[in-house]
């Protein structure tokens, strides 16, 4: 959870900060490290970095990068409660500060929800127009018991902690697998699988992916091709395939013969002749694209191009090609 706060809102912020734990859920005796990035968006004075410790951690080793002065963190008590701070003298505009804080999880008998709190505070109002701060929670869940123990007998869960944390050697273990079947839809959705996933991802459309295509257009394209088989052999859908690849719309024209037809104006004699252009199931694409480097990557783009129009266009019609670069 983000919390902002300036006095003159129509001002951009001077820093921002995210503020994320390496783990949502632990047990008791497990290592927690907590991860603070501030970045810098205009020439400060300085600012202080304030992130709350909360009661259930064990502080261990913490770090700053960059640190060319060694500078360490001071542990202040406030109102009860345990504050690392960390102030920064000087900071240009484009720099960004990385924070590490390693913890424990404390033993404890009932389940926690730790919330830590990192806060950025300016150390004048020559930036934004006002005093600015900006705040980042993140929380960790801690459970006590693990959750196996329900599928034991009775007998193993009254007054009996070691097997409560025995089990949890198995669950420590399990997890990573647990939450990769949690998440299993995001493996399959084109925008957030994994890149070497998208291949196979693309064999459940039938389609072969080019690898030489840019990351973000095959997604685009797995994402779309259910539609797209939809409209194949249409014009719409070859003009959103070739859109999807060169990001640019086409222009496409289709050609119909002009053939005779019975009635008061037709004349057949000498003069009567078809012509190379009238002929049917034909079409033209035109194409303006931005230029390219070199020869060699004209002529791959264009064979890009046509194996997209080839594989697309009904397979009796013919076409011609015409990619224009602007200037």
């Amino acid at each position: 959870m983000i919390e902002y706060s300036n006095e003159n809102t129509l001002l951009p912020p001077a820093v921002t900060i995210a503020h994320v734990a390496d783990f949502s859920r632990r047990y008791p005796g497990e290592a927690v490290t907590f991860f603070t990035r501030v970045e810098v968006h205009q020439a400060l004075t300085g600012y202080t970095l304030r992130i709350a410790v909360p009661d259930g951690l064990t502080l261990g080793e913490t770090r700053m990068l960059p640190n060319p002065d060694g500078s360490l963190p001071q542990l202040v008590f406030l109102d009860g409660a345990r504050y690392l701070i960390w102030t920064q003298c000087g900071a240009q505009g484009g720099e960004r500060y990385e924070y590490q804080m390693e913890t424990t999880v404390a033993p404890t008998t009932k389940p926690l929800a730790l919330s830590s709190r990192a806060v950025v505070l300016l150390a004048d109002r020559s930036a934004g127009g006002g005093p600015q701060v900006q705040a980042e929670t993140t929380t960790v869940e801690v459970t006590p018991k693990g959750h196996l123990l329900k599928y034991l007998p009775a007998l193993y869960t009254e007054q009996d902690e070691l097997m409560g944390r025995f089990v949890m050697l198995f669950e420590s273990f399990w997890q990573p697998i647990e939450d990769r079947i949690d998440n299993i839809h995001y493996y399959l959705d084109p925008k957030l699988a994994p890149p070497d996933l998208l291949p196979w991802l693309a064999t459940w459309v039938d389609l072969v992916l080019d690898e030489k295509w840019p990351e973000e257009k095959r997604r685009k394209l797995l994402s779309a091709m259910v539609p797209l088989y939809r409209q194949r052999g249409t014009r719409r859908g070859l003009q959103q395939y070739l859109e999807i690849y060169t990001g640019q719309q086409a222009h496409i024209v289709e050609h119909r013969a002009h053939n005779f037809q019975l009635g008061k104006i037709t004349r057949l004699g000498p003069s009567a002749a078809l012509g190379k252009r009238n002929v049917s199931h034909t079409f033209s694409v035109m194409l303006t694209l931005p230029p390219v480097a070199s020869a060699e990557e004209h002529k791959e783009r264009q064979r890009k191009v046509e194996a997209i129009i080839e594989s697309e266009k009904p397979a009796h019609t013919a076409y011609t090609l015409t990619i224009t670069e602007t200037d």
